[in-house]
């Protein structure tokens, strides 16, 4: 009972334990960023700054205007005629320029005749430089096309009377009104005045303001050069796009560092692959499966890859096989006392005949020659040599030299000679390197076509055998 009792606080305590602790709750909520690249690479609809255009260019929004209509001459002293019975046609032309959408400059000539204090007709010219202010000019930093312009004017230039040869200095100003017909073409209305000196007319005091010039004129203007503005562009957006792209980039830059990276293990697992397959010898049933096509259009030399040495080496490790597997038979048989430097059951003076038989170990190394020449095309090929001589003097291995020329050059005695040449020149090369001539059996083929490209036929072939 006493023990229950025991049992039954120790749960409870267990109880109130894991009660107490807190639980910690973890977001199990992954947040992966999506990229809408479509949308992200859509071309950005450009925002327009606010009352904001860019400043015209040397060449841009000049023009000519041509007006003609009435000009009235109101003197001091002024005469005895009302304002209609001093009319007299007038007409004037300039040339200028807009600066910004509000500001603009021009130079006006104007003249014909005016009557004088006397009612007498007398002729005149004036040339003026004016400042013109655009009141409307805001609606050009907030919309494409702009129709009306309404533009006070004021400027200073000088008055010539024809009549008396007075030139005396005058203001100008007054306003002009634009409608704009086409984008070259806008039809005009304006009303200006001038004052001079009171003896513009030959009336009046000197040096004292008080003649003055009202005209009212109409006509079309011309534009120049680059019409219209350009409205400021809002970065803001192409700049967040640039950041978009920058990250997108990096994005790509890893993905592309991954799959290379997977690139280069199955490269390397297929290259072992073909390895394995050329060991077992069922790389010419299954190769196609591990080819590279690029590989297959490769012109030139080929290159050893050491598969047969491989194959060699993972061979000897069991040279005493028969070729029985375990599976089938419950005892092997070696035939001799398994001596290394002999095959068992196999005596030294059968040595020739198993070489003329063709039981090669492996697959053959070639050795590729210059046309018409005992010289190899490449002196990395001795590398080939070196581990031929090491692997024979390890083992004891007996080695068949071949030597061939390329039967599409050259004659037959001449491709006689060049294949013995190049057999003799492996075969000084392997007795260099300490292999006995009596365990090298040297072949001449002469002239041979058997191989493509035709540069494969200029070859020495080496083979071992036990």
């Amino acid at each position: 009972m006493t023990k229950q009792i025991f049992f039954i606080l120790a749960v409870l305590c267990t109880l109130q334990a894991q009660a107490s602790v807190r639980p910690i709750q973890v977001d199990t909520v992954q947040h992966t960023p999506y990229y809408d690249v479509s949308e992200k690479l859509q071309p950005i609809q450009p925002v327009y700054l606010d009352g904001v255009v860019l400043p015209a260019t040397r060449t841009g929004n000049w023009f000519v205007s041509i007006t003609g209509g009435t000009s009235a001459f109101l003197g001091t002293p002024l005469g005895c005629e009302d304002l209609f019975g001093r009319l007299k046609p007038s007409y004037s032309f300039a040339v200028g320029k807009w600066f910004t959408p509000f500001v603009g400059a021009r130079i006006n000539y104007s003249g014909v005749q005016f009557k004088d204090g006397t009612l007498s007709n007398q002729d005149y010219h004036h040339i003026h430089a004016d400042l013109l202010w655009n009141v409307l000019g805001r609606r050009y930093a907030r919309q494409e096309q702009v129709r009306w312009n309404l533009a006070p004017f004021a400027g200073v230039g000088l008055l010539h009377n024809a009549s008396n040869g007075n030139n005396p200095f005058a203001v100008s100003y007054g306003v002009q009104g634009e409608y704009r017909i086409s984008k070259r073409v806008s039809a005009m209305l304006e009303l200006s005045g001038t004052t001079t000196f009171q003896d513009f007319d030959g009336y009046g005091r000197p040096n004292r303001l008080g003649d003055h010039m009202v005209s009212l004129t109409a006509g079309f203007t011309f534009h120049l050069g680059k019409v219209g503005w350009k409205r400021a562009v809002d970065a803001t957006s192409y700049i967040r796009q640039n950041e978009w792209l920058v990250d997108h980039a990096n994005i790509l830059s890893g993905e592309n560092k991954r799959y290379k990276d997977w690139y280069d293990r199955n490269r390397r697992t297929v290259a072992e692959l073909k390895k394995i397959l050329e060991i077992e010898g069922l790389l010419d049933k299954y190769g196609h499966l591990v080819n590279d096509d690029e590989t297959d259009r490769r012109q030139g030399y080929p290159r050893n890859n050491y598969s047969g040495l491989n194959s060699l080496r993972a061979r000897l490790k069991n040279r005493h096989w028969d070729g029985i597997s375990p599976l089938d038979s419950a005892s092997i048989g070696y035939g001799n006392n398994g001596d290394d430097a002999e095959k068992p059951g196999i005596i030294v003076s059968e040595r020739t005949e198993l070489i003329q038989a063709g039981n090669c170990i492996g697959s053959p190394v070639y050795f590729f020659f210059n046309l018409n020449t005992a010289h190899l095309t490449d002196a990395s090929q001795m590398l080939n040599l070196d581990e031929l001589a090491r692997v024979a003097k390890k083992y004891g291995l007996s080695l068949r030299v071949t030597g061939a020329a390329d039967s599409s050059t050259g004659t037959p005695v001449l491709n006689g000679s060049l294949s013995t040449s190049r057999a003799d020149y492996i075969v000084a090369e392997l007795k260099k390197r300490g292999i006995p001539i009596e365990r090298i059996v040297k072949v001449s083929r002469g002239g041979i076509a058997d191989h493509v490209p035709v540069e494969v036929n200029r070859h020495t072939k080496v083979e071992l055998f036990f």
